[in-house]
């Protein structure tokens, strides 16, 4: 640490952190010693992770993964352990740290101690990272998930894994409802407390000095101008959650009719856009998804197996995109078919690869990381329905996968 800045950084009240870019502590000023209740030589070398409470890891993963993707972010809250009491929050500013030829070298990071900001809204504040942790962590199951899927569909497993999706769903549902209406009540009464507090001001005129003194000095400490609004923001990001999980798990519901033996007469737009819902978190902010899915008649199908074939072929168009791009997705009625169809703008296929979709155990991906059976399992689940699947694409010009169904 320069010798000129050592003083002042050191006399900092907020905390100063250095990662290196797997996130692991580098350096810390005392300020961080005396929050994370570990000495500088005790951090060096612990993952940043450590110190917080479990519900905010996702998060915190989240945060350095973005900071490096974007340069920076700003007011990030995490919850921290402590030994002897509950959980600090501390909001967090990063920015990505360079050498001189401009590449990242690490990650700088300034905490500032919110728990003054906590007061009546603290135990809501704590349930909401709970749920957004809670959330991470489903997301990142159903990514899991769906990698799996493509080779348990045709057996009597997939039909397991049908059943125990659809519980989980319900076991997710049952706790994420008592907690929304919890919230909605609560969105109900902070409002009639608020007209409360504002009829006893009425009465403050009629306090002696030393009231009035006493009453001044409660405002102070509560921080009264702000939070009314802390309270309101944190129910409508509380319920934001909620919804999030309540769609998720209305996806999961749908996406779980896999344990379906017979054929059912379905709308095919209600799997694409719960396919969609469960894909979405593989894109992040870099693949732009545009739906153009027309009036169609309901068909006769396996909607299980179905589901399956769109999100292998929705999973190939995300994994065919390295950078920014966009997937289209389409359904029409052309006589007496219906046309889905899965465009993207990603790298591409020659002549060669597109004569061999299909062949079992045939992938264009790295070793390990593909299985060869996505499309041929979907080729059959297709021919099984008496449709066509076919491929038509370009190098560098993206990857059109048409599905043709009859009516």
């Amino acid at each position: 640490m320069n010798s000129v800045w050592k003083p002042f950084l050191e006399q900092m009240t907020v905390i100063l952190i250095t990662l290196d870019l797997e996130g692991v502590f580098t350096s810390v000023n005392p300020k961080a010693e005396q929050i994370y209740a570990l000495s500088e030589a005790q951090l060096i070398g612990l993952p940043f992770y450590t110190v917080l409470d479990l519900y905010s890891h996702e998060k915190a993963a989240m945060m350095l993964e973005r900071t490096i993707a974007e340069g920076g972010v700003s007011e990030w809250e995490l919850d921290h352990v402590q030994p002897d009491g509950p959980p600090i929050l501390l909001g967090y500013t990063t920015s990505v740290i360079r050498d001189e030829s401009g590449e990242p070298i690490g990650i700088g990071a300034i905490g500032v101690d919110l728990t003054s900001k906590l007061d009546l809204t603290e135990k809501l504040a704590y349930t909401n990272q709970e749920l957004e942790g809670t959330l991470l962590k489903l997301e990142k199951t159903l990514a899991e998930l769906k990698s799996t899927q493509s080779q348990l569909v045709q057996s009597e497993k997939m039909r397991t894994l049908g059943q125990l999706v659809a519980g989980i769903a319900h076991e997710i549902n049952n706790p994420a409802a008592f907690v929304a209406n919890n919230l909605a009540y609560l969105n109900k009464i902070v409002p009639n407390l608020k007209v409360l507090f504002d009829a006893y001001q009425v009465l403050m005129p009629f306090a002696n000095s030393e009231q009035m003194q006493t009453i001044q000095q409660a405002e102070v400490d509560a921080e009264v101008e702000y939070i009314w609004d802390d309270v309101r923001d944190i129910v409508v990001e509380s319920s934001e959650g909620i919804e999030r999980i309540r769609k998720i798990v209305l996806s999961l519901r749908t996406f779980s009719h896999l344990d379906e033996a017979e054929l059912k007469q379905v709308d095919l737009r209600d799997g694409l856009r719960s396919t969609l819902q469960l894909i979405r978190p593989m894109c992040k902010n870099r693949i732009e998804i545009i739906e153009d899915l027309q009036e169609i008649p309901p068909i006769t199908c396996h909607p299980g197996e179905l589901n399956q074939v769109f999100l292998n072929l929705l999973t190939n168009a995300v994994q065919a995109i390295e950078d920014t791009g966009e997937i289209v997705v389409s359904v029409r009625q052309q006589d007496q078919k219906l046309v889905v169809s899965v465009r993207d703008s990603g790298h591409g296929m020659d002549a060669e690869t597109l004569n061999r979709l299909g062949e079992p155990f045939f992938t264009t991906k790295p070793v390990g990381t593909g299985t060869g059976l996505g499309l041929s399992i979907s080729y059959g689940i297709i021919n099984s329905h008496q449709g066509t699947l076919k491929f038509e694409s370009e190098i560098n010009m993206g990857t059109t996968a048409i599905v043709e169904l009859p009516i």
